[in-house]
């Protein structure tokens, strides 16, 4: 059993480029064309490698730290809990846990860290990185109650656990407790802060937890190799590379890229407005289906993601009349290789300006998505904040619906990766969580035979049934597309079922 897969972001991406045509002017991007780049494409591909920092004090903190630091103004919030839980069948191996833990708490500086304002600049804040050895982990025995109780005792725990706020300051970032449940094993309920970690963290830290387990338990040391860097020293490297020529270029970049972008799109919404929280839709793709879309997306030279973004560019752009969409879509922010295995707050935001103007055809569409994303990922080295502080300063976000289609497991996936490992299972927080930060998001997961989809939107704009007909549309948009790639999304979609939809 092995931690998981590389991140999608460190495989090689095509070499293109935007060729923007000479004359191009107007409020929407120039429609663009494909040409080999003379040279690396990469994210990052001329900017130096990633180095250590000496310790002994004080660590920089990075540019996502920072600007989520400045924007909690001293309050935490269980919003930046990032709760895991790892369950073991054997009741045997609680020492191998323990130690697990620990052992993770040794590899990975993030869950020994704290975050500290600078001695000299009080409004900056630093990272703080405690030795090893400290992590407590408490037992609690749910073994005397029957299976059924514990189960509930069990969800009831973690949930309490992961609604318990994380002290930014006064200690590391990190905690985990440990469940007896009888014959039915042991669980570890962890939680790690999201100023020290993100998503793709979390299954590092899961899968690793597996493997040491298990080696502990059959009495072999560790198989892991020890992590090249630390997030330490990424942050160092962020803010070392931050005044280099390349980074000049990449804003450079994104000042073409959303000169004119009319920000934000506005999506009318129910009346009256209500309560807080979060209200889903699900599109459904058969295996058949899901084969067929993955077959248009090699056609076109896309991936299918890139497929789904395109439809719901589209989408939108049926309901508000808007033929300039921006979106914005999570990365996971690891475009280099000695990030893959870093526990970190790694993951960016991305956001990608679809040109839909002309009515194109769908295949038009994805060609025009397809090239204005893969230059985007080639200039993701620019931290987020950063581009919002040096064009639109004041503001914390460019668009209020998001893309997120990052390879985290779904529980099919992990139902696989348990088999392998035969005694460990997991569970992390809902889909969901993200959301309430926009209006109406679509998170996605392609597994090995199905496309799965889901739309989310704010309950406060949008009620449970606009969001169930908001995904009937994306995938009757989806489902078209595949039939007749040349259709213009009038004819794909020529009665939204989306009942505020404008008329184009």
């Amino acid at each position: 059993m092995s931690i998981p897969p590389v991140p999608p972001e460190l495989r090689a991406l095509p070499r293109r480029r935007l060729a923007r045509s000479p004359g191009a002017s107007g409020a929407g991007p120039a429609p663009p064309a494909v040409a080999r780049c003379p040279g690396p494409a990469e994210p990052g591909g001329d900017l130096p490698p990633i180095e250590r920092l000496p310790r002994g004090g004080p660590l920089p903190a990075s540019v996502y730290q920072q600007w989520a630091w400045e924007a909690l103004q001293g309050r935490t919030s269980a919003d930046l809990n990032l709760p895991f839980a790892v369950r073991c069948a054997d009741p045997r191996s609680l020492p191998a846990l323990v130690a697990g833990l620990r052992e993770l708490e040794r590899r990975h500086e993030a869950l020994r860290t704290r975050m500290v304002r600078a001695a000299d600049e009080p409004w900056t804040v630093c990272q703080a990185v405690d030795p090893p050895g400290r992590l407590e982990v408490p037992l609690i025995d749910l073994s005397r109650l029957g299976r059924a109780a514990r189960e509930r005792e069990l969800g009831r725990l973690a949930t309490a656990d992961a609604a318990q706020p994380i002290d930014l300051v006064a200690r590391a970032m990190f905690r985990a407790r440990l469940v007896r449940l009888g014959a039915d094993g042991l669980a570890a309920l962890c939680t790690l802060g999201h100023l020290v970690g993100d998503g793709w963290s979390v299954e590092i830290l899961r899968g690793e937890l597996a493997v040491l387990g298990e080696a502990f338990a059959a009495g072999r040391p560790s198989p892991l190799a020890e992590p090249p860097v630390q997030f330490a020293d990424f942050a160092g490297w962020q803010r070392r590379v931050a005044g280099s020529a390349a980074l000049s270029r990449q804003l450079d970049y994104w000042r073409r890229r959303l000169d004119g972008a009319p920000l934000p799109l506005v999506l009318p919404a129910d009346w009256p407005p209500r309560e807080r929280g979060t209200e889903q839709g699900v599109c459904r793709f058969s295996a058949p289906l899901t084969a067929r879309i993955r077959d248009l997306a090699r056609a076109q030279g896309a991936t299918t993601p890139m497929v789904v973004l395109a439809a719901f560019g589209l989408l939108l752009a049926a309901y508000t009349g808007e033929s300039d969409v921006v979106i914005e879509s999570k990365v996971l922010g690891r475009p280099r290789p000695e990030l893959a295995a870093v526990v970190g707050l790694f993951m960016s935001t991305l956001p990608h300006r679809l040109d839909l103007a002309g009515d194109p055809g769908f295949a038009e569409a994805l060609r025009r998505t397809r090239d204005g994303v893969v230059e985007d990922y080639c200039n993701q080295d620019l931290p987020y904040p950063r581009l919002l502080c040096e064009l639109f300063p004041g503001r914390r976000y460019l668009s209020r619906v998001a893309f997120n289609m990052l390879s985290f497991p779904t529980p099919t996936a992990l139902e696989a990766w348990d088999r392998q490992q035969a005694i460990f299972s997991y569970q992390g927080r809902g889909p969901d969580q993200e959301a309430p930060k926009y209006d109406l998001m679509v998170l996605g997961h392609e597994d090995r035979d199905r496309l799965r989809l889901m739309l989310v939107g704010a309950a406060s704009r949008f009620r449970d049934e606009t969001m169930e007909d908001v995904a009937a549309d994306l995938e009757a948009m989806i489902a078209g597309a595949v039939d007749d790639p040349g259709a213009p999304a009038a004819r794909l979609l020529p009665a939204p079922r989306y009942r505020h939809a404008a008329p184009r």
